[in-house]
């Protein structure tokens, strides 16, 4: 998405488009807050996610602007900084408002991974225009392309979802481009079903589809 000339970052509908709903995505009032232990951080056999942070910004710019990681969505890859850095302050204002969001993923030492950023994922609560406030969290995913095929979001995503309070979690939700064949997979892996026909797609971008994680399936996707 293209930053207009004079403009220091894009409007809150551009970056939707941008970064917005996708199997590894979602439309939200993103943005620093935890899922797990008291610091948000939250560790798996092989990863480590913590908390989006400022000091992410230049990976998660590289990870957002790179097309291999957009070959199956229906939103563009970010060009400019400037967008990241909008983004990246959504991302952190929801873990202040909710104690939900997006988590960086990257190795533990020793495991057969590499070093650096690997992803994004998270659980984030709709904007009040798709769904009462916290009522709802949309599920989001994002790899590095040098990691697909080798389990890491759904490790990822299975960690994010057994962090939750079983007896107070809210509805959970993904939002992903109908054609795209690996999210879908990976949200049925984690027990997702298509939501009913006529239940809207928040966000209404032609493509889209819903899904919903119910009750019944959470045990089986933790």
């Amino acid at each position: 998405m293209h930053v207009p000339d004079g403009a220091a970052v894009p409007s809150p509908d551009e970056e939707r488009r941008a970064v917005g709903a996708s199997g590894d995505g979602t439309r939200a009032d993103e943005g620093d807050g935890s899922a797990g232990r008291p610091d948000g951080e939250i560790l798996t056999e092989r990863l480590r996610l913590t908390p989006v942070a400022e000091a992410d910004e230049a990976e998660l710019f590289a990870l957002h602007s790179d097309p291999r990681a957009f070959v199956e969505d229906s939103t563009d890859p970010l060009t400019d900084p400037a967008q990241m850095r909008w983004v990246l302050a959504q991302w952190r204002q929801s873990w202040q408002r909710h104690g939900t969001g997006h988590l960086t993923v990257r190795a533990r030492e020793g495991a057969d991974l590499p070093v650096g950023l690997l992803g994004v994922v998270g659980l984030v609560p709709l904007s009040d225009g798709d769904g009462a406030d916290g009522a709802v969290l949309s599920a989001y995913w994002r790899l590095s392309p040098e990691v697909i095929g080798r389990g890491v979001a759904t490790e990822a995503m299975r960690a994010v979802l057994g962090a939750l309070d079983a007896d107070s979690a809210p509805e959970i939700v993904a939002i992903t481009a109908r054609g795209n064949a690996p999210s879908l997979a990976l949200a049925a892996r984690l027990g997702f079903v298509p939501a009913p026909p006529e239940r809207p797609v928040p966000g209404g971008r032609d493509g889209d589809v819903l899904l919903l994680l119910p009750p019944s399936a959470r045990g089986r996707a933790l």
